[in-house]
């Protein structure tokens, strides 16, 4: 008799592995901080099987396995660029094949997408695994088609089924992987299990403290997605900083046919934008994707400072630097928002440059909010974080 590993949503097991357990799903949907071993009683292995469910028996259990939230597990999918369209995408295109090739009685070709969400979501909910009761009963013959593949169809990408999966079910509803029975019977190793392998992003900004700042924030608002983030270490290797400098490394990094998933952000001003202009018109690999910082609508009356004096204006694409980006609040000084001062002008793109007149004295006041943890604006920095988590999708 073997050990038996069991992926649950919401409490419905699914991809059950004899003496084993699926890596990839594991890579893909946890950290080695979602890692719990915890005394349980045996009720809890009340989960379903085929036809009805397992046998309760009394007294505790130590469950090792993986824990997280299906809205975490969902982000974390998301950032490598699964979402709604492409797995719909993916679905219909294996739909086609398995039409092709004949794999179903059913007419799997006119299984939509959505009415195929609908009944993966009915089958869980309802936490029915009862082959003849769903096949013969309230599903009907479009269950027959998903029960092989564990709620997919035959060729649908692994990503794409565990990112259906957990679009059905509530955000706060909870995804379990048990290695209890392969961990404690000695078909996987403990160690072996937190041996997770994450592609990690690499972020390039034009700055040091740009990354100071995105990373910080994203460790702050995000702890559970800060790990699938690598970003470049200005101070220990004397990176120069500055837009032209960062074309000339990401070109150089291009030409290397690195395959790494490659973030670059360029400040929304005018020397950003210019940069990232030249850098688009290099053929770049997929791999790569090149950014602004999102135009901000707190910024389109802004104070700022030239020879002729003082004048709001809308500084998005000429001005917005990091520091437009870390709160209303922090940009506040004596209850007055410290001004943009107008510096060099581009003659190619017919603009001035501005940089804040202030920006050591913001930088600092942000750095202490978050090492306090205290109360923010965090809407504008949320922006450039949400723009990082859509960029590959």
């Amino acid at each position: 008799m073997g050990s038996f590993s069991c992926l649950t949503f919401n409490d419905y097991p699914i991809f059950e592995y004899k003496n084993s357990y699926a890596q990839e799903a594991v890579d893909l949907l946890f950290l080695p901080q979602d890692y719990v071993s915890e005394e349980r009683p045996n009720s809890s292995l009340n989960v379903l099987v085929w036809g009805d469910e397992q046998q309760q028996k009394k007294g505790s259990y130590t469950f090792k396995g993986f824990r997280q939230t299906a809205k975490v597990c969902r982000q974390r999918l998301e950032i490598y660029g699964i979402s709604y369209s492409k797995a719909k995408k993916e679905f219909e295109a294996a739909r086609i094949v398995a039409k092709e090739e004949g794999f179903y009685g059913y007419p799997i070709h006119k299984l939509s997408y959505r009415k195929y969400l609908q009944e993966i979501g009915t089958i869980i909910s309802s936490r029915n695994r009862d082959l003849d009761v769903i096949v013969n009963g309230l599903y009907g013959n479009i269950t027959d088609s998903l029960i092989t593949g564990e709620l997919s169809i035959v060729g649908q990408p692994y990503t794409s089924s565990l990112y259906s999966i957990l679009s059905v079910i509530p955000d706060d509803a909870i995804v379990e992987y048990d290695l209890s029975e392969v961990i404690g019977n000695g078909w996987v190793n403990e160690t072996q299990a937190l041996d997770i392998t994450i592609e990690k992003i690499i972020v390039l900004t034009e700055g040091r403290t740009d990354v100071e700042f995105i990373s910080s924030s994203l460790q702050f608002l995000y702890p559970h997605l800060y790990h699938y983030y690598h970003f470049m270490n200005f101070d220990d290797f004397k990176v120069e900083s500055n837009a032209s400098a960062l074309v000339k490394f990401v070109i150089s990094l291009a030409a290397s046919n690195i395959k790494h998933p490659i973030l670059v952000l360029f400040d929304n001003d005018t020397t950003g934008i210019l940069e990232m202009k030249r850098l688009l018109s290099v053929r770049l690999g997929a791999n790569f994707k090149v950014l602004k910082y999102p135009d901000l609508k707190s910024v389109k009356k802004y104070p700022t400072i030239s020879p002729a004096g003082t004048k709001k204006m809308d500084i998005n694409g000429l001005a917005c630097g990091i520091e437009m980006y870390l709160g209303s609040n922090v940009l506040l000084k004596e209850g007055k928002y410290i001004p943009v001062r107008w510096k060099a002008y581009i003659e190619k793109e017919n603009k001035y440059q501005g940089e804040l007149s202030e920006k050591a004295y913001v930088q600092d006041v942000f750095r202490k909010i978050i090492k306090s943890g205290h109360e923010s604006d965090f809407s504008s920095i949320q922006l450039i974080l949400q723009m990082m988590f859509c960029a590959f999708q």
